[in-house]
């Protein structure tokens, strides 16, 4: 069976795992293109015009697998860390998704709350129960899945020990504007073309424990900023999206505690009008006035 994963939302919060978990079970993960203003266009025609960005980013990675595969994997996602929750719109996924644009397309789901039950026992009752697998088949397939994604946080870790040293930039936003092409390429490639070193938030610690923000993300994003050293980090730029309310009840919580710690912070609203230059002249404004207010403090 060839079972289509869209390359948005979920999919950035277990990086690499979904493609070696069908694959393990003997079926042919799809994985939609990176996105692109293409993918904002096919979703344009169906999407609702209130949703958030990544929603539409999602819904046009759904549209680009439709009839190009057997079923399309839309899981409902309640808690992805124990004791915490996500944002509302992944717990109504699977609904939207079915009622919305997915037609006659056959989806494939299942329900995950790391509070009840841990992502392990879920991925194998899905192998067996949804998937047909036999035991040993599920189990294999949910060691060598979390194998993966392992794998890719170990990655990560490289990469954050090799800037380890360099005053750098902190991006923050969600695993799905981090990593997605459309939304944070620009960003990316700006601040490599200025030659500034820049740090990805990273999501692969899951050890964490409820400090009075109960979404995931959002305590990963808090615990990070207050842990920020100023002669590491010469400043932090957030991602935001159009129309995220879940950003907007905690942008200002992260400004004061940058401010507290007296590193610079920039939000960059992103959403599909979005010009490159804007963006591009952004940035460069914001470096700039780093390095000045250095340069007039060290005279």
């Amino acid at each position: 069976m060839r079972i289509g994963i869209p390359r948005a939302f979920y999919y950035h919060s277990y990086p690499g795992l979904w493609e070696c978990f069908f694959r393990g079970l003997g079926h042919e993960p799809v994985v939609s293109s990176p996105s692109t203003q293409k993918t904002l266009e096919i979703a344009s025609v169906h999407t609702e015009a209130e949703n958030c960005l990544p929603q539409k980013l999602f819904d046009g990675h759904t549209l680009s697998l439709i009839g190009q595969v057997d079923a399309v994997f839309v899981p409902r996602i309640i808690s992805i860390v124990k004791k915490h929750n996500c944002c509302p719109r992944f717990g109504a996924l699977l609904d939207a998704t079915r009622a919305g644009i997915a037609g006659n397309t056959p989806l494939i789901s299942v329900e995950i709350n790391e509070t009840a039950k841990p992502l392990s026992k879920t991925l194998y009752g899905l192998a067996r129960t949804t998937m047909g697998a036999d035991r040993r088949t599920a189990s294999l397939a949910v060691k060598n899945a979390f194998a993966a994604m392992e794998e890719h946080h170990h990655e990560e870790a490289i990469e954050q020990e090799r800037l380890r040293g360099e005053r750098k930039f902190l991006l923050l936003g969600h695993p799905y504007t981090l990593h997605d092409h459309f939304i944070a390429d620009p960003i990316i490639k700006k601040m490599k073309k200025l030659d500034i070193p820049l740090e990805l938030m990273s999501f692969g610690d899951n050890n964490i424990t409820p400090a009075g923000i109960l979404w995931c993300v959002f305590n990963k994003m808090h615990r990070k900023l207050q842990s920020l050293d100023l002669r590491a980090y010469a400043g932090v730029i957030q991602i935001s999206t159009f129309n995220c309310g879940a950003d907007s009840m905690m942008v200002e919580s992260f400004r004061r505690v940058c401010k507290q710690k007296g590193v610079p912070y920039m939000l960059l609203m992103m959403d599909e009008h979005t010009g490159k230059a804007g963006v591009d002249t952004r940035l460069e404004a914001f470096v700039d006035s780093i390095f000045w207010r250095r340069t007039d403090m060290a005279l």
